[in-house]
């Protein structure tokens, strides 16, 4: 297993990459890339400890091969920062191509860029993916409901980029709904948190536009899996990328196919290599050939380990209550926190606006707890688009931040 990618990162050795201390330290000896059992004695490398270093102990890049210096968004822990070399942006840049041409991206569209000024690198890498496609972009980085409504009524914006829960805030206003129908945009591409699908289905209806799931990460320099037409998993580029999916209590991988926390390893010289570094991604690695034709694996994210809930041995994800709620018309913010006595739902919902009991029935069999149900109106529970929406009375993190 991963001979390819041991064959890699032996060379990667050899060429001084792991010679900074924080690399060092954790690598005995070439002999820890001889094959995966070896590799797997390397520990883990978690977010805490990166938060400790500075971006310069994290890098052999040198000064004229740097592309610049961008950060994390901090949503969880003080800004963290990374530094990209000229190479990576080459890396990226293969990447992009390989999720976008598929896609049907071409130099003739214009890209919107509706991600808040907030997110770090995500509107970085946001624009480089269209200019990477020789296609134009336009930011927009207060992406309220009538500011993206603007852009699109007054540019022939073709393609927009963001995160799934800003572009749904037109829903509730016909009259936005209809100029977003009547604009030039055809895709939407999605990222910065996980993509339902009632979610998918509400933004394809409302926008009149194929809606496409993307994945990424800043420690990685953002977008690093893409969906096809398929819209079947999220393709990503093994050449450069091994992903190995560990179980959270025996630290061992999965079986094929089961769920598990992602573990990132670079495999180029990247300005900030990852070895072995632990995420808060549960996801499943498909290895199955896709109707698209590619080569290429796909992953599928499930969430966070901390945006997600533990009943009875079982991962409930946000994902399950976001279908539930948007089937029965409910498309504005909800939470749920895990109790003493229970799980308690909050949800955000207009006035007027009928609860179905069949709705709240499908809540409870969900979390399969003593569940209580609470509503309030739109925009109280002051949700920014990037963070939990489940809150369990002990996180129970393992990604050593804490």
């Amino acid at each position: 297993m991963f001979e390819k990618e041991m064959a890699q990162l032996r060379e990667l050795y050899r060429q001084g990459l792991y010679q900074p201390e924080f690399y060092s330290r954790r690598i005995p000896g070439e002999g820890c890339f001889a094959d995966y059992e070896a590799f797997t004695k390397i520990p883990f490398m978690y977010k805490g400890e990166i938060r400790g270093t500075t971006a310069y102990e994290r890098t052999t890049a040198k000064k004229d091969e740097v592309y610049g210096i961008f950060s994390s968004s901090g949503t969880t822990g003080n800004k963290t920062y990374y530094v990209y070399s000229k190479k990576d942006k080459q890396v990226h840049e293969e990447f992009v191509k390989s999720f976008y041409t598929e896609l049907g991206i071409r130099p003739d569209d214009l890209g919107g860029v509706f991600a808040p000024v907030d997110t770090g690198v995500m509107a970085h890498t946001m624009m480089w993916q269209y200019t990477t496609m020789g296609a134009g972009y336009v930011n927009c980085p207060e992406p309220s409901p009538e500011n993206m409504i603007d852009v699109v009524s007054t540019l022939p914006v073709t393609v927009i980029a963001t995160r799934p829960n800003v572009v749904c805030t037109i829903a509730a206003n016909p009259e936005f709904v209809e100029k977003a129908q009547k604009s030039s945009v055809k895709k939407m591409l999605m990222g910065g948190g996980f993509l339902s699908s009632e979610r998918r289905k509400l933004i394809e209806r409302i926008w009149g536009a194929d809606c496409y799931n993307m994945f990424g990460m800043s420690e990685m320099f953002g977008p690093m899996a893409g969906e096809c037409r398929q819209k079947d998993g999220q393709h990503y580029l093994e050449q450069y990328l091994m992903i190995e999916v560990i179980d959270p209590e025996t630290k061992k991988p999965v079986k094929e196919g089961e769920i598990g926390i992602a573990v990132y390893t670079t495999l180029w010289d990247k300005g900030f290599p990852l070895l072995r570094y632990w995420t808060d991604d549960l996801m499943v690695i498909d290895r199955s050939p896709c109707k698209c034709g590619s080569r290429h694996p796909r992953l599928r994210y499930k969430g966070r380990m901390a945006d997600c809930m533990q009943i009875e041995g079982k991962y409930v994800f946000p994902e399950e209550l976001e279908n539930c709620l948007m089937k029965h018309g409910f498309y504005f913010d909800y939470e749920a926190r895990q109790e003493q006595d229970g799980i308690r739902v909050r949800i955000e919902k207009e006035p007027d606006q009928e609860v179905p009991l069949q709705m709240q029935q499908e809540i409870k069999d969900i979390f399969q707890l003593d569940t209580t149900i609470e509503f309030v109106a739109p925009r109280q529970l002051g949700y920014r688009g990037h963070g939990p929406r489940f809150i369990t009375a002990a996180l129970g993190r393992m990604d050593g931040s804490e």
